[in-house]
């Protein structure tokens, strides 16, 4: 009896501790400060906990002088949900700092005592540039430096000209010489410096003939942050970033990708004084920007390849394995071959396996398990390879090689796994007669049991000669009104079957109701002045709606894609640029600032909408 209390006691004292600690344990500590600054320039660093804090421990600099600070700074917040209350706090310690020479400067973790326990932030290694000129005060964090870029303004700007070191686009590459099949990582950048950007139109980003492409990043709202580039300080976006694998060897180039932005410059020039900001009026500048086009090198590989060379090119392993090492005969069995890493896994070629005479092989199952990456593909591609032994005894599988080409290496790699053994054992007389493999269709089966019908030894049986029903005109009557019904249902059900399996056809009658109806939730949008909704809606029913109407799937959209499908149906030039010129403005207002959307332009591409869409569904 007081064994139990003791383990009870022990059991409380237990879950106090765990729950107390609860509170401790989930605490954190962070630190925000700039990426890059310039020499001269001076900027905080703030550190953030969001519990009561005992000790503050500033950290140690290097590169950099302290000016002030730390300085504390205490909020706390309160909302209520559903009569439930709930709380919040929030303690930061703000040091302000010089960068003094150019290269990389140095903070030390700091730390923090929150109920006894000690809590330590990152270290920073911030980038000194040295010609910081371009940029002003930095702020702690990516969204106030992006603010930043909105609110700093050169001379040069002030005249309504935009030079390109002001404003350009970057297409970048991770490299310039790789083999096929080696992943290649494209971003395409916009850098800005002392101009505000109010919007985008007309953009063209670069099509890659001779590469399978696939989109790394597609960001739905452009956030700027600083970035040193060619030693200055400028706030760069990134507007789209791809994964390339080479799909033939030689020079390929990338043509340039373009972007129309909208620049807010002060009006006038001259002398200015501290009433200006007041004053000022503004005008908007348009400016084309073009990147330069890039040539990878792509070279062949090493030949002659491999026997077994499954076209991987990457970092790869595999393992094999049997689904069991004992079966019965006539029983399902399968071998299965893992393949695993980064690279181009989307073309590996199933591997070679030599199946025992005495199996019956069927069709392979391929499974994909992987992402995409700046490495390529990550993950793993799976192939099963199902059969069925048909006698018994001990049969063994061949040890499996696949070799690739191992890009670090900068050769062929061979994988061998290790010889299979699997036992065979006597099957069931049911197994042996009719026998289904998850998965494979019964046709695929081989049905031994019906190879052989035998003779019927039962009595015959015999019934006198009369009227019956039997064998009467009434009868062969109702036989054949059967067997016209069960053919006219047997025509409706197959026809039924090949409407619904032609998802071409079933996706081209439902284009124009999918469209109008999304065409209904744009007009809601604009009725609200719902400038974003608004153009989100408009671009999806555009694009919805040819994509359905002209089977395109939405991984080809692309703008050359479009345009040839729409010619090859023989749609007039005018109106296939007026689609496209109505694709591009709803880009364009989508990455637009709500201030720029205007009531009357939403409602004109609205209408344009309506009458192209109504022009495609007479014609197509």
């Amino acid at each position: 009896m007081k064994s139990g209390k003791r383990s009870l006691l022990k059991f409380v004292v237990l879950a106090v501790c765990l729950f107390s600690s609860i509170g401790v344990w989930g605490q954190s500590f962070s630190v925000d400060a700039p990426n890059v600054v310039g020499v001269g320039e001076v900027f905080q660093i703030v550190y953030t906990a969001d519990a009561d804090v005992d000790e503050f421990v500033k950290p140690s600099l290097s590169g950099l002088t302290l000016l002030a600070g730390p300085t504390p700074s205490r909020m706390q917040s309160y909302s209520s949900i559903n009569g439930k209350t709930s709380s919040s706090l929030q303690i930061s310690y703000t040091i302000v700092v010089r960068a003094t020479a150019a290269g990389k400067a140095k903070v030390s973790p700091a730390s923090v005592k929150i109920n006894g326990r000690t809590l330590s932030s990152r270290a920073l290694d911030i980038d000194v540039v040295a010609d910081g000129s371009s940029a002003a005060a930095s702020q702690p964090s990516s969204s106030s430096q992006s603010q930043h870029s909105q609110q700093s303004e050169s001379s040069s700007s002030s005249t309504g000209q935009i030079s390109s070191s002001d404003a350009f686009l970057n297409l970048a590459i991770s490299r310039g010489s790789v083999v096929k099949g080696e992943p290649v990582v494209v971003t395409l950048k916009l850098y800005v410096k002392n101009v505000n950007i109010s919007g985008f139109e007309d953009v063209k980003f670069p099509v890659f003939n001779g590469f399978w492409s696939q989109e790394l990043e597609v960001p739905q709202n452009i956030s700027f942050v600083r970035e040193n580039y060619n030693g200055q300080i400028y706030n760069s976006a990134v507007l789209r970033k791809w994964v390339l694998l080479p799909q033939k060897t030689g020079s390929i180039t990338i043509d340039p990708a373009e972007i129309v932005c909208q620049f807010q410059v002060r009006a006038g020039g001259g002398r200015r004084s501290m009433f200006d900001d007041f004053f000022d009026s503004y005008q908007m500048v348009k400016k084309r920007l073009f990147t330069k086009s890039v040539t990878i090198n792509v070279r062949n590989l090493p030949q002659p390849a491999p026997a077994d060379f499954g076209g991987g090119v990457g970092q790869l392993s595999m393992k094999v394995s049997l689904g069991r090492d004992s079966i019965p005969a006539h029983e399902a069995g399968t071998i299965t071959v893992e393949l695993n890493g980064s690279g181009n896994l989307n073309l590996l070629e199933a591997p070679k396996i030599q199946i025992p005479s005495d199996f019956e092989q069927y069709d392979m199952k391929t499974t994909n398990n992987y992402s995409n990456g700046a490495a390529g593909m990550s993950g793993s591609r799976t192939f099963e390879f199902p059969f069925i032994p048909r006698s018994e005894g001990v049969f063994e599988i061949p040890a499996v090689t696949y070799s690739y080409y191992n890009i670090k290496s900068g050769k062929y790699e061979t994988l061998k796994s290790q010889p299979l053994t699997i036992k065979v054992t006597k099957g069931s007389a049911t197994s042996a007669g009719n026998t289904v493999i998850s998965g494979m269709s019964k046709q695929a089966v081989a049905n031994l049991g019906s190879d052989i019908r035998y003779i019927s030894n039962a009595s015959a049986s015999f019934s006198n000669k009369g009227k019956q029903f039997i064998g009467s005109l009434l009868f062969f009557a109702c036989i054949a009104l059967l067997v016209l019904l069960v053919w006219a249902g047997d025509l409706l059900l197959c026809r039924r079957a090949r409407l619904k399996g032609d998802v071409r056809r079933t996706a081209n009658r439902k284009a124009n109701k999918v469209a109008n109806a999304r065409l209904k939730s744009a007009s809601a949008y604009l009725a609200k002045d719902l400038g974003s909704a608004f153009y989100e809606e408009l671009h999806k029913a555009l694009l919805g709606y040819v994509s359905d109407k002209l089977a395109i799937k939405f991984a080809d959209m692309q703008r050359d894609t479009i345009e040839q499908t729409l010619v090859s149906h023989n749609i007039e030039p005018e109106t296939i640029g007026s689609f496209m010129e109505l694709l591009d403005e709803c880009e364009m207002a989508r990455y637009s600032s709500s201030a720029a959307y205007e009531h009357s332009a939403m409602q004109a591409q609205f209408s344009k909408a309506v009458e192209t869409i109504s022009s495609f569904e007479n014609k197509l």
